[in-house]
């Protein structure tokens, strides 16, 4: 069973259907200013998220009598939220007759009561996890090269706004894109943006520890809807943070792999993303 594959066959179908596919780099598009969006997710890129994840899903797997997962195993399969990557764990032989179940909402509240309730056992709910070392030299420099930084995250977004403005990084973020955008397909996070700001041309560089992230960007590449263009560029940033490890994240095909913040910059301009 492989729910991730169906679930990218039916997104890549459903964009073709929105507008036209484009061959060409939207540089190559004449007589308009591209406008490029960084897009940094929030679990892996700006937190520090990942061993809270392997405490909450196992103590949410004990809840119904199944194996726990090593930290190595967890990191091929984590996903944010938890419901979609523990409800084929948990309700394995529904999933197997129908795998569309991860979408069912009465399951996925199910699995995220559990795991709000953990998380306050915890104090997670009120402790946020670290920062990610380097994230506010990375947010400065990628604005002071032109950039517009977004943060997209599954989560809600007053906490999220009231979470980066407490620890002074608030003023970096041009939006925050939450789970309104993003609670049945990543996809939608990144329409959301193209949809809302209506560049002519908008690339958005997408930057993530999470191989399901990666798969959405690629999803949509590029396309063009009435007049205006879309580019998706992906970057996996591999690190002991991120959500998926190196194999993972190779294996979701990102346009180039990082190990540091750090190498954002160098790197985007090795490849002509900003000057």
């Amino acid at each position: 069973m492989n729910i991730g594959a169906s679930r990218d066959k039916l997104w890549k179908a459903l964009w073709r259907g929105l507008g036209n596919s484009e061959e060409r780099s939207i540089d190559e598009v004449p007589s308009m200013t591209t406008q490029r969006y960084l897009v940094r997710t929030m679990s892996d890129t700006v937190e520090a998220d990942i061993r809270r994840v392997h405490v909450i899903a196992n103590e949410i797997l004990a809840r119904y009598k199944k194996e726990p997962l090593s930290f190595e195993r967890l990191r091929k399969i984590a996903d944010g939220p938890f419901d979609l990557f523990l409800i084929p764990l948990i309700f394995e032989g529904d999933c197997r007759k129908n795998p569309n179940i991860v979408f069912n909402e009465q399951r996925r509240q199910e699995i995220r009561n559990h795991a709000l309730e953990i998380a306050r056992n915890h104090g997670f709910d009120t402790n946020p996890p670290d920062l990610l070392p380097g994230i506010e030299d990375s947010l400065r420099a990628s604005q002071q090269a032109g950039l517009v930084n977004i943060l997209m995250t599954t989560g809600g977004r007053r906490f999220k706004h009231q979470a980066m403005e407490k620890r002074g990084i608030g003023k970096y973020f041009h939006e925050i894109v939450d789970r309104d955008e993003t609670y049945y397909a990543k996809e939608q996070g990144i329409y959301h943006l193209f949809r809302k700001y209506q560049h002519e041309k908008l690339q958005v560089i997408l930057v993530s520890g999470t191989a399901s992230y990666i798969k959405a960007g690629n999803n949509l590449e590029r396309c063009v809807v009435g007049s205006n263009h879309l580019e998706v560029f992906t970057v996996a940033l591999a690190t002991d943070y991120s959500y998926n490890d190196e194999e993972t994240l190779l294996a979701a095909k990102p346009k180039i792999l990082i190990h540091g913040l750090d190498e954002l910059i160098p790197k985007f301009k090795e490849r002509g993303l900003v000057s």
